[in-house]
């Protein structure tokens, strides 16, 4: 007696199981950030105590937790400001094979970034950062950030102040915009 081939895939059309469908999905982190800039222009950026590199305030979606919620959490945990949470200005997927990370360990991340609007000297005065995880935080031009952030997360953080200055929202990889490739000759 032979043994029976191995399963096919459900042909399409077909409704594959619960726990097969959930098996197949990709398991990712998920994370947000908030692109918060004063009245000059320039970008409130994070100093970290685990990274050497400063960050958008932000962090991860708890399960069962929407992205603003997980956005206005974090703002309150991290600086101590309560801040409504509305526009989206991007969504990056970040691969595992980002620099820093092990593949091993780092399946990849969606990270979205919201508008945490223009900031005035009165609610910038009202930050109280994190104790034991934040060491502070500054504002700093937008041109200085390919300098003070990790790469992806400086690209992303740039398309979503280029996103905000266009009224639109960008879908990223990596921090690059995806889309046509630009033209190669006029």
């Amino acid at each position: 007696m032979t043994s029976p081939p191995p399963s096919d895939p459900a042909p399409h059309g077909t409704a594959m199981p619960a726990a097969a469908y959930g098996a197949s999905r990709a398991t990712l982190w998920t994370g947000v950030s908030v692109l918060i800039t004063d009245t000059a222009g320039r970008v409130l950026l994070e100093r970290v105590t685990y990274r050497t590199t400063r960050l958008l305030p932000g962090g991860a979606v708890d399960t069962k937790e929407a992205p603003t919620w997980a956005t206005a959490r974090e703002v309150l945990e991290e600086l101590g400001v309560r801040l409504p949470i509305g526009r989206a200005l991007a969504v990056d997927w970040v691969p595992s094979t980002t620099p820093g990370f092990d593949p091993a360990t780092f399946p990849g991340e969606i990270i979205y970034v919201f508008d945490g609007g223009i900031w005035d000297s009165d609610q910038i005065a009202a930050i109280r950062p994190r104790q034991g995880e934040i060491e502070g935080v500054d504002f700093v031009d937008p041109a200085d950030l390919p300098a003070l952030m990790a790469p992806g997360n400086a690209r992303r953080a740039l398309a979503a102040l280029h996103a905000r200055e266009t009224d639109g929202a960008v879908v990223l990889e990596d921090g690059y915009p995806i889309g046509p490739p630009p033209p190669t000759s006029c």
